[in-house]
């Protein structure tokens, strides 16, 4: 396939719209398909609908390479090969929902034709490629895979933040449903740069999908679990990791903070779990636990706040909110799974009296049912619980001083990431809690 053939991505989210700027960036024209309309016309006037460092710019340096587009049907009859990066979110029972895929297989069936490439890039449920995909664009489509058009799936691995770097650099796995079909995806992808790795079929890449973020969301449960006991215990988890990861080269503990939140790290255990289900695993311990221990590190925020009214006799809580996305670092300004969100829907589920909400992040601008106030001595201001959420740059290294004066007295200021530079002595009015640590005195 040549540098010529043009390359569909269909879904410009977090993963389509980097990917689509990186394919750009080497020379491939592309169509973005997205059924929102407010954000294909947004990128069309040159206007992004996210932060991912990089991706504006090379959006704009290749824009004549780039067609936006709602309608599907121009993507698949305009191109040679076609990329599926739509969401497969969790429904309320923690299995996959399925619908953006159904709806990109529908799409794609009714103009798909012979030795076009179809990859599906999307995380899903161990199977899916074989047993549900393959099959249902075969019958709306009428063509047979691996004969009269080419299946592979290919997971993206990227972290939110570091996309337009590890888009070239990171190794891409490709499982095709034959060995034509990973050769096809292997031309385009191999462009990108970062050695290339053709597994025997499409089961093992996704399988090595889930595993990627299964294993940071175990370590990152282990790594939590340890700050509890050394909360408990009047030991520094930064002291007790440090020294074991130092001098013992074959383990690398992760610190505590927060539960493995966001978009990928929060569902692929579930995912996983499902898969089991599906074949025929009853019980899966260690994911199970993974779970509940990654829910209770964020939720337990929520009752430490109500704790603090309660022991202080405060009628109402005067919450500050700092760090919105689900992650501060590498920067992103996505708040899906974000702990602020589920700690403050937490909070009211549970009625905790809050007399007022204020939240600030370096990135983020908008908060679903609440402002965002423009600065952080604007958030903390009067406040009686703090908690710092998230370790972006720009809210680490603060003066525990000049924060504590801030805050309405009595007050409670929890620390998730070491975000206040040498907090030691205690601070008249301030109950400071740091996770991994417990309450400093």
């Amino acid at each position: 396939m040549s540098l010529e053939k043009k390359i569909a991505v269909f879904g410009l989210g977090h993963i389509g719209l980097p990917f689509t700027a990186a394919l750009a960036h080497v020379g491939f024209e592309v169509i973005g398909v997205d059924p929102d309309r407010a954000k294909i016309d947004g990128l069309n006037r040159g206007e992004v609908p996210f932060y991912e460092p990089g991706m504006a710019e090379t959006l704009n340096r290749n824009k004549r390479l780039i067609k936006y587009t709602t309608d599907a049907d121009t993507g698949v009859k305009d191109s040679d090969a076609i990329f599926i990066t739509v969401g497969t979110p969790l429904k309320s029972d923690h299995t996959p929902d399925y619908s953006q895929i159904d709806s990109c297989t529908r799409e794609i069936a009714k103009n798909l034709r012979r030795g076009q490439l179809v990859v599906l890039k999307s995380t899903v449920v161990l199977g899916t490629t074989e047993n549900y995909f393959k099959p249902n664009l075969e019958s709306a489509s009428g063509l047979k895979a691996g004969t009269d058009f080419y299946l592979a799936f290919c997971p993206e691995r990227t972290v939110e933040g570091l996309a337009m770097h590890e888009l070239y650099t990171l190794p891409k796995i490709i499982g095709g449903i034959n060995p034509e079909s990973s050769e096809q995806a292997k031309r385009i992808l191999e462009r990108l740069g970062g050695s290339v790795t053709i597994v025997s079929s499409p089961r093992v890449a996704e399988m090595c999908k889930l595993a990627d973020n299964i294993y940071r969301a175990t370590n990152i449960g282990l790594g939590n679990e340890f700050g509890l006991l050394c909360e408990q215990a009047s030991i520094d988890s930064g002291e007790f990791i440090a020294a074991v990861n130092k001098s013992y080269p074959r383990t690398n503990l992760f610190r505590p903070g927060l539960g493995a939140d966001g978009p990928c790290l929060e569902k692929d255990p579930c995912i996983f779990r499902y898969s089991a289900q599906q074949h025929g695993i009853s019980r899966t311990p260690m994911i199970d636990a993974c779970i509940e221990q990654s829910d209770y590190s964020t939720l337990r925020l929520a009752d430490m706040a109500e704790g603090f009214r309660k022991a202080n006799g405060l009628e109402e809580i005067d919450l500050a909110m700092i760090g919105l996305s689900f992650k501060g670092f590498p920067e992103t300004d996505d708040l899906r799974g974000s702990p602020a969100l589920k700690i403050l829907e937490k909070m009211k589920a549970d009625r905790t009296p809050l007399r007022t909400v204020k939240l600030y992040d370096p990135l983020v601008e908008g908060f679903p049912g609440q402002r965002v106030c423009k600065t952080l001595d604007e958030a903390l201001d009067g406040s009686n619980v703090a908690m710092f959420l998230t370790n972006h740059p720009q809210i680490m290294r603060l003066n525990p001083q000049k924060i504590a004066g801030l805050l309405g007295k009595p007050s409670l200021l929890i620390d998730a990431w070491g975000n206040l530079d040498g907090y030691g002595q205690g601070i008249a009015g301030v109950t400071y809690f740091r996770v991994g640590k417990g309450y400093v005195k």
